[in-house]
This record gives C-alpha cells, sequence and structure tokens, in this order.
C-alpha cells in the first residue's frame, strides 16, 4: 500500500521536474513556447490517468509555483496556469461530473464540456487583459480574436485527446 503512494508521488515528480524543464524550454526557445508549455500541460493529463487527482493536482500546483518562481518571462506562467488549469478541469469533469454510459454521447458531453471551460478561461482573458493583445485593439480586432482562439481551442483539444489516446493505448 504504501510503496503505490511512493511510486505514485515519485512518478509525479519526476513529471513535475519535466514539466518545469519544458516551462522553462518555451522561454529560451521563444520560438516554441506555446508548443512546450502545451506539452507541460498535457503531462498533467498522463499524471491525472496514470495516477489520479490528486497527484495531477499536486503536480500543477509544483509547477505553476516553479514556474512562477524560476521563470522569469511571467506571461509565460500565466499560459501555463490557463492550459494547466484547462486540462486539470477538463479531466476533473470527465472523471467526476460526466455520468454518461454510452462512449459516443459521454465524449460529446464532454466536448461540449470542455468547450465551456474553455470559454470560462479564455473570455475574461479577453476582457480584462487586453494589454497582451495590442494588435486587436479595434472592436473587430477582439470578434477575430475570440475566433482565433476558437480555433486554437480546436487543435489544442484534438492534440491533447490523441496525446492522452496514444498513453493509455500503451499503458505507459
Amino acid at each position: 500500500m504504501h510503496l503505490n503512494h511512493t511510486r505514485a508521488a515519485a512518478g509525479t515528480a519526476l513529471i513535475a521536474a519535466l514539466g518545469t524543464i519544458l516551462l522553462l524550454m518555451g522561454t529560451f526557445i521563444p520560438v516554441n513556447t506555446l508548443f512546450f508549455t502545451a506539452m507541460a500541460a498535457y503531462l498533467i493529463g498522463y499524471t491525472i490517468s496514470k495516477y489520479g487527482l490528486k497527484y495531477g493536482a499536486a503536480q500543477m500546483v509544483i509547477c505553476v509555483l516553479l514556474d512562477f518562481f524560476l521563470n522569469p518571462d511571467k506571461l509565460h506562467w500565466g499560459l501555463y496556469l490557463c492550459l494547466g488549469g484547462y486540462i486539470f478541469l477538463c479531466e476533473l469533469v470527465f472523471m467526476k461530473g460526466n455520468r454518461v454510459e454510452e462512449p459516443k454521447k459521454k465524449l460529446r458531453l464532454q466536448l461540449v464540456c470542455n468547450w465551456v471551460l474553455f470559454q470560462l478561461i479564455y473570455v475574461p482573458l479577453l476582457l480584462f487583459f487586453r494589454s497582451y493583445f495590442p494588435a486587436f485593439d479595434l472592436p473587430a480586432g477582439t470578434f477575430l480574436l475570440w475566433l482565433a482562439g476558437q480555433l486554437g481551442w480546436i487543435v489544442y483539444d484534438k492534440a491533447y485527446r490523441v496525446f492522452i489516446g496514444m498513453l493509455r493505448e500503451r499503458k505507459l
């Protein structure tokens, strides 16, 4: 019993270290910031699928704190907080809230829940942190930025589902 908790804690710590390295690489290789940050967030989902929600939450807290203290660019910290929080909340809804038995209906409901979660994170960013998006100061720019976010969400969510599907298929 204790051995399983020890293995889970050690595995979570190693994955958190990998996630922190990915976050720092995103800062020092600026071309791939979004890619490295998304990969670090995907590791939260991997931890949740392998060890459970509480270890995934612990990894997210550890990575957020380490990124806050080690990363000189605080914008990347906020990006990781949003992307990692989205992954954690999606997995939470999938494990605890989605009680549909039929797989196709369960996936459709999960996609709707994921979209709502994304909107709850993305729309306040658009409304309250406009200074990060100076190119979109025009009224039509807000709609274009919202539309671009929807397209980005489709790619991000699909890539995450493929990533987790590959890991579950291989039982890593």
